[in-house]
């Protein structure tokens, strides 16, 4: 115990008790005075010495505190103490002495003297002093618990390893075109590869979640809704907004007025002819009982009376083949959520145009945008970049002109768990020619499968869920088609007997052969660095039929030599055409998403809030990541919102990011500015270099000060 009475205490004066008495003497007349009232002075106590055994605690850590007095008058002493911040224990007291223990608080303002003791002697007369004490958080000591799946709020696209640290998943994705979904979050790219077609075709995508919360499918087997029971599909009757304008089978417009009021019967319904398959004068499109080839596999040469709505495109289609929304020519439906669609859009556009050929011509002047380039090169024809990754025109356009970077496009972030569906909108006419592969696409089936009314438009739609698809598949093979990726594709190959063909390869070590898929300049193409340096390997790809007689459209390639990568084929023919399914080809780029959110540290007391803290990191990325690995740490301290009962997790912190370097680093930020006492951490990391790459986290030391949350 260390007595410093002037620096330890501080001395409030106590009261001074003034008693005037009479004179004892008997006055008598006449006579003088000799003497007048006299006065007792009654003082306090005298603290005559104070001590404390620490002036700097730790916070919790406790300090003996004891005082000495008397009492001038000699009456007894009774000692009091208090304490504005942390906790007094039971004080022991004698008849001049007073001893006490303190526990420091979490925080404590500096310069504060929190404990006092009051002396009163029996004439209640008193004196007090204050303790002067420091509490002193250390930023080196470490709140951090160790990395266990308790330790985190979050965990995406990582995992917590035997050794207790935190390891990026390898990117794992898609194996097929049907069911196109990431387990966690992944930043995805989409680059223009290939294209082989005389139509004109836009790519889109949307998440399947949102045509079910629409109503269009039956989540349970992918199947689609007939909700008013009139024998299309709702997404179909939206795409081409077929429904009638009134009656019981009315559905609301995709877009703001229609085009066309025209309607026709069929099958026993009324409908409205579809804007996207009638002219700039919205004649009448309809044909009852023409007679056309039953499009059901092995059925070929059958004559059926069926009816037929839509027309074939003309050379100056004007406004027509469209139904006016942010682009004419893509089905309202199909398009981001805008006022031109009134706001029921569902898609977000990638490449509004896939022409990459010699001329500046699109199918009969209907694609979505114009061609502006004659050189074929492995870049859409448009300036890509004039658009957002949704479709829509930019305000300010950050690459103005055709450059490599038009051939490709950033999606963001693809959520994990969330099926995505991409969809090709192709501007060609569609015939009925079995002999050709073609056929005309089918809006309602008899249970047999028999088509009984067809549509006829140069605007067609095509999904990689190949069950959702309005064109039968007239031959009905399984599978599909096959090709061989990393063959060159040969116009001579007979992909039904590629056995016999030169042209053939054989898929691996196998003795499988089978005809490849793009020519050998784009495979060439995807072995640079706008590509990654992509190289096929020779594998097989197939189609598999849809099942429920629908023609599939899309095709995904997967390696497992190439994981993160996906090739991304169409066939833009209805009914399948030659089935090569490389009219227009993409490449599906995944960047890894890793993120980790710890729990609240250590909450600090709900009087404190955290004033700085201290972190430290060590990261690595191993030699499959290369350079390319982008790390970012952030801390927060409002990442619980309390009450006086209970917490619960703020989804939306304020994050605070730190400036650390890849490694070992350390830093110290100031976060008074963002006052809380909730603290809580998150990393992020993002890699696309190598398919292979798993950054790990190796460790996190988390230190903080805080102070009174009120002066």
């Amino acid at each position: 115990m260390q007595s410093h009475p002037i620096r330890l205490l501080a001395l409030v004066a106590g009261s001074v008790l003034l008693i005037i008495l009479p004179s004892a003497r008997p006055a008598h007349a006449g006579a003088p005075v000799s003497g007048g009232p006299t006065s007792l002075v009654l003082l306090p106590p005298q603290l005559t010495s104070a001590s404390q055994s620490e002036e700097v605690l730790s916070p919790g850590g406790t300090a003996q505190l004891e005082v000495q007095a008397t009492d001038p008058q000699g009456s007894p002493l009774t000692f009091s103490w208090s304490a504005s911040a942390g906790s007094l224990g039971t004080p022991v007291n004698g008849p001049n002495t007073s001893s006490q223990q303190w526990t420091a608080p979490a925080c404590l303002a500096e310069g504060s003297a929190p404990v006092g003791v009051t002396v009163t002697n029996g004439l209640g007369l008193s004196t007090s002093a204050l303790f002067d004490f420091s509490v002193v958080q250390d930023l080196g000591i470490d709140h951090q618990p160790p990395f266990t799946l308790a330790a985190f709020q979050t965990l995406v696209g990582a995992f917590i390893t035997p050794e207790q640290t935190v390891r990026m998943n390898i990117p794992l994705g898609p194996i097929s075109a049907e069911r196109i979904m990431f387990q966690a979050d992944h930043q995805l790219t989409v680059s223009f590869v290939y294209e082989y077609a005389a139509a004109s075709n836009a790519l889109g995508w949307m998440y399947y979640d949102d045509l079910v919360a629409r109503g269009y499918v039956n989540p349970q087997d992918d199947t689609l809704r007939d909700a008013n029971a009139n024998g299309i599909a709702d997404l179909h009757e939206d795409l081409y907004n077929l429904s009638p304008p009134s009656g019981p089978q009315s559905r609301p417009y995709i877009g703001l007025n229609r085009r066309c009021l025209r309607t026709f019967s069929s099958g026993g319904f009324t409908y409205s002819q579809p804007e996207l398959a009638l002219d700039a004068s919205c004649t009448s499109a309809f044909a009852p009982s023409q007679s056309l080839e039953d499009a059901r596999p092995g059925h070929a040469y059958e004559l059926l009376n069926i009816d037929v709505v839509g027309r074939a495109s003309t050379t100056t289609p004007g406004n027509g083949f469209s139904d006016t929304g942010l682009h004419p020519r893509i089905p309202n439906l199909l398009e981001p959520a805008t006022a031109e669609n009134n706001f029921k859009g569902v898609g977000k556009l990638v490449f509004l145009l896939g022409d990459d050929d010699s001329d500046t011509k699109t199918y009969q002047q209907l694609g979505t945008v114009a061609d502006t380039s004659t050189t074929n090169n492995g870049i859409p024809d448009y300036d890509v970049s004039a658009y957002d990754a949704e479709g829509r025109r930019r305000s300010v356009n950050p690459d103005p002109g055709i450059s490599a970077a038009d051939r490709t496009v950033d999606l963001g972030l693809i959520e994990g768990g969330r099926e995505i569906v991409f969809f090709l909108v192709s501007n060609f006419d569609s015939s009925h020619s079995l002999d050709n592969g073609t056929v005309y696409p089918c809006l309602r089936k008899a249970a047999n499968g028999q088509c009984t009314l067809h549509l006829k438009t140069p605007i067609s739609v095509f999904f990689s869920k190949s069950k959702w698809n309005l064109d039968q598949d007239p031959l009905g093979q399984v599978p599909v088609a096959a090709r061989n990726i990393g063959c060159a594709y040969s116009d001579v190959c007979d992909p039904s007997n590629p056995v016999s063909s030169p042209d053939a390869c054989y898929v691996g070590t196998t003795s499988q052969k089978l005809c490849g898929w793009m020519d050998g300049e784009t495979l060439a193409r995807l072995n640079t660095v706008d590509y990654g340096n992509t190289v096929l390997p020779m594998d097989a790809i197939s189609v598999p039929a849809s099942g429920n007689g629908s023609m599939p459209h899309a095709v995904l390639s997967t390696s497992s030599t190439t994981p993160g990568r996906w090739m991304l084929g169409f066939e833009d023919l209805p009914g399948g055409g030659d089935r090569d399914f490389n009219d227009i080809v993409f490449q599906l780029r995944s960047a890894m998403v890793g993120s980790v959110r710890s729990r609240a540290i250590a909450p600090a007391h709900p009087g404190c809030k955290i004033s700085n803290v201290r972190f430290s990191k060590s990261d690595t990325a191993p030699g499959p990541c290369g350079p390319q690995v982008l790390a970012s740490y952030d801390v927060a301290t409002d990442c619980n919102v309390c009450d006086s009962s209970y917490c619960v997790v703020n989804p939306t912190p304020t994050w605070r990011r730190l400036a650390l370097n890849p490694g070992l680093d350390t830093t110290t930020v100031d976060l008074s500015s963002t006052p809380g006492n909730q603290l809580c951490w998150r990393a992020q990391f993002v890699h696309d270099l190598n398919p292979f790459c798993q950054a790990t986290l190796l460790n996190v030391d988390v230190g903080f000060q805080s102070v009174p949350a009120t002066p």
